[in-house]
């Protein structure tokens, strides 16, 4: 395994647990959970990491032939969950399994969006037309938007535009594309927003928020206890089973970070960076030394990772809206650990492909001089 990746994995693992284990600990008073989550949390890291370890084994051109059929498999997933799925407030995003464990489609066509373009773009340039993959991704998202979770069908799109303008696909095809579908979402937004107005309201509390205007701090309630927990937390954090001043909801899911922050300080949230870092700068790596669909798995990949835990921190740090974006391989969750590690287990995959093929490159004879 990729000893970078690994060791950026293992130190999410840790925070997670950290991050978790703080949260459990808020008091009583407080609002604290009826059922403690680090015990089930720690299962799922076991497992996620034992996922990890069997998917790195694959090779990369076999995952490349089934991306398609995986596809299709979660958008199958993301229909039924239409009909068949359990949510709070009557929505529709999860689908209950035997042992207690709730599987969300919309965390596996993340990780499908990704392995799609990767098998779309193998032995093609990448001026070549994209209207498949961009027909195939809009219903992709545009089934999870109607669950409806707004945040990650987003989320989707901008993986998918991520990964394309990291390919090299050229800007002529992204703009014309992107504004034909900036025209269907202003023709539908309007009816969207009427139907689902939490989304509309989440926007202009977010705004009114940043304009400082504090009339309705009930709607930005987790960010703003959030970032007096971060204040607080100082250098070093207060220390797991440090009894938090106020309520913090989602502290364990959602909020994780700030619960990391407040336990292990300011250090251990620049270490939640460092580690994602690392996973960019190691993807971006194997991106470049790879061809073909290894190439754009990486990137996509990569992405995957990085931008979803930007978004989850933007969100807590105050620099985004409010979303239901989890940080990846922290937050408690187990369709999100369980795609993370996946994805985890396909770039460990990609380093060991990479390095195989270095090996086995003839080396470049020197000049005599």
């Amino acid at each position: 395994m990729d000893p970078i990746l690994l060791l950026s994995q293992l130190l999410l693992f840790a925070l997670s647990a950290l991050g978790v284990a703080s949260s459990d600990s808020m008091p009583e008073a407080l609002g604290r959970p009826s059922v403690d989550h680090l015990e089930h949390h720690l299962i799922r890291i076991v497992i996620a990491l034992g996922i990890t370890l069997l998917v790195s084994r694959l090779r990369p051109a076999w995952v490349a032939k089934g991306a398609k059929v995986f596809f299709l498999f979660a958008l199958l997933m993301c229909v039924v969950v239409l009909f068949v799925g359990d949510g709070p407030g009557g929505v529709r995003r999860w689908i209950n399994l035997p042992g207690s464990f709730d599987f969300q489609p919309s965390e596996l066509m993340k990780l499908a969006v990704v392995l799609y373009l990767a098998a779309f773009f193998h032995n093609k340039p990448t001026d070549y037309p994209i209207l498949g993959p961009v027909i195939a991704v809009s219903l992709g998202a545009g089934l999870v938007v109607i669950e409806p979770d707004f945040d990650t069908g987003l989320t989707i799109l901008f993986l998918a535009g991520f990964t394309l303008v990291m390919v090299g696909v050229p800007w002529r095809r992204l703009l014309a594309i992107g504004g034909t579908a900036w025209l269907l979402v202003l023709s539908f937004s309007g009816l969207y927003l009427e139907r689902f107005k939490y989304v509309r309201e989440r926007f202009e509390n977010w705004l009114a928020y940043h304009r400082g205007d504090l009339s309705n701090l009930d709607a930005l309630y987790q960010v703003s206890q959030g970032h007096k927990l971060m204040i607080k937390a100082g250098l070093f954090g207060q220390g797991v089973g440090a009894p938090m001043p106020h309520r913090l909801p989602e502290g364990h899911n959602d909020m994780v970070f700030a619960s990391v922050v407040w336990a292990g300080g300011w250090l251990a949230g620049l270490m939640v960076l460092l580690a994602f870092g690392l996973i960019l700068n190691r993807g971006l790596y194997l991106s470049k030394h790879s061809e073909g669909s290894s190439s754009v798995m990486a990137v996509g990949l990569t992405v995957y990772l990085t931008l979803q835990a930007a978004v989850n921190i933007g969100v807590v740090i105050g620099f985004l809206p409010v979303s239901g974006s989890p940080l990846p391989m922290v937050s408690y969750g187990g369709s999100s650990m369980l795609v993370a590690g996946i994805a985890m287990g396909l770039l460990h995959a990609l380093s060991r492909e990479t390095a195989r093929e270095s090996a086995q490159a003839p080396a470049v004879p020197r000049r005599s001089r």
